[in-house]
Formats: C-alpha cells, sequence, structure tokens
C-alpha cells in the first residue's frame, strides 16, 4: 500500500509512504530515470535491505522509525560543492532534534550523536554531469520511537530513549517538520549563502572541542578537528602542531 501526501513547498511536494519496501534509495534510482518531480520523498515503515554508510545495514524496528530518502536535483551546486548538501541536511537533523529538546551533534561526515550515541545516519548518492551535480538521493534513517536494539552498531539510541519519555512521537509530523527544516537549509544553498550552513556544520562537530583519540592506518593518535575542507576531508591537527587531512573511511574516531 501506498499513501501519497504533499508535506513542503519543494522538499515533500510530493511523498509516497510505502508500508514496506526493499530500499527508499532504490525507489529513489527508479523514479529518477523515470524523471520524477524535484524534492520528491520516498518513506517507508519497513525496509527490508536498508543500507547505512560503509555497506552496512541499518537496522530499524518497523514502524517506529523514519526510513526514507529525498530526491533532489541541485545543479546549482559544483562537483567540488557537494559536501555542502550533506551538511544542509545534517544541520537541519540536528534543527530538529533540538526542537524536540535534545542537543545533538554531527560525527563526521554526517552520522548524527546524541552524547556519545547515534540517532540518525545518513547516506547521499550523487549523479554527477560535467562540472555540477545531475541529482541527489538524500537518505535518512532517524531513530524515533525505537525502545530495544538487536543488531551489533555501536551505541544506537533513539528520541523516545534519549527524551526518557514513554509516549510515542507522531511521526508523520515530525516528518512533515523534519522535511520543513531540510527545505529552508537547502533554500539557503539554492541562494548561495553558504556561510552560515558552514559555520552552523562546524559549532555541531562531535568532538570539536579539544584533542581526542582517532585510529588511521592503524596508527592511534590524538588530534583536534581544526575544519573541513571544501570536498568534505577532515582537516586534523595532532598534539605536535601536525596538520593532516582525512577522507570518509581513511580515519576513525575512537568513540
Amino acid at each position: 500500500m501506498i499513501t501519497i501526501k504533499k508535506l513542503g513547498e519543494l522538499i515533500g511536494c510530493e511523498t509516497l509512504w510505502y508500508n514496506e519496501t526493499e530500499s527508499t534509495n532504490d525507489l529513489a534510482h527508479t523514479a529518477i530515470i523515470n524523471n520524477c518531480v524535484n524534492g520528491s520523498v520516498f518513506i517507508a515503515d519497513v525496509q527490508t535491505k536498508g543500507r547505512g554508510q560503509r555497506s552496512n545495514s541499518w537496522e530499524s524496528e518497523p514502524s517506529k522509525n523514519l526510513t526514507f530518502s529525498v530526491i533532489l536535483y541541485p545543479e546549482f551546486l559544483k562537483v567540488e560543492e557537494q559536501f555542502l548538501l550533506s551538511k544542509a541536511i545534517s544541520v537541519a537533523v540536528v534543527d530538529f532534534l533540538k526542537e524536540c529538546g535534545l542537543t545533538a551533534k554531527i560525527k563526521w561526515p554526517n552520522d548524527i550523536y546524541v552524547g556519545d550515541k547515534k540517532i540518525t545516519g545518513i547516506l547521499i548518492e550523487h549523479s554527477i554531469t560535467a562540472n555540477n551535480i545531475a541529482s541527489s538521493i538524500v537518505g535518512v534513517g532517524l531513530n524515533v520511537n525505537q525502545k530495544t536494539f538487536l543488531s551489533d552498531a555501536p551505541n544506537p539510541t533513539s528520541i523516545l530513549i534519549a527524551l526518557g519519555r514513554e509516549k510515542e512521537l507522531d511521526r508523520a509530523k515530525s516528518l512533515e517538520r523534519l522535511l520543513f527544516l531540510f527545505e529552508q537549509r537547502y533554500k539557503s544553498l539554492m541562494t548561495s549563502n553558504f556561510e552560515k550552513l558552514e559555520k552552523d556544520y562546524f559549532q555541531h562537530l562531535y568532538h570539536n572541542d579539544g584533542f581526542y583519540q582517532y585510529i588511521s592506518a592503524e596508527r592511534k593518535f590524538a588530534a583536534k578537528i581544526i575544519g573541513i575542507t571544501n570536498i568534505g576531508e577532515l582537516l586534523l591537527e595532532t598534539e605536535n602542531g601536525e596538520q593532516q587531512k582525512f577522507g570518509f573511511k581513511e580515519i576513525s574516531f575512537v568513540v
């Protein structure tokens, strides 16, 4: 069964809510081939093959969380600016969780943490044409009402657990609000208003307040975050003042 709703002016202009599907990102890939409208959203109560970063599966109890994908055509972004889209959705999730009463941090590049526990995973897939982005699929898994996690995923939590409440949140209303906040951040990209987004992203970075332990190429070392490059690399400074930059999968946080 599919329910079609309009949940936003741009993002969520057409929202297709499925009872069950293999992967909302896969639905989005097919929809792009069929020239679906910009801002379309695919959400499912159950994803049987939901994916996270590093080809991991994403655990989500049926009808408890928000697992969805957004289709965008950000042709105004150059290839080297693609990480701005990751920043926009990451900060939007932080904005949403703040409204829920939670202080969240962005664990580079785009995992969302409350304390030292992961509450949201984001997976973005781009299609490139010449020097610009032709299309993007923004996949989001936000733990909302789940109380028990059975997989070996490290340190999961949900809004319900983090708030210590029993009454479940309304997922439809939560999705509508999150899409609205994402749309506001996305519109700032459309008008090339990057400065505030860059500032907010760095302000909300996990472990941005001092030296922490990292692992790279089986070497463990202490460093502090001093920035993010334009293409999304993590810029660190070690305790002896050496500066290094790392791409995704080249370094791990010690949590």
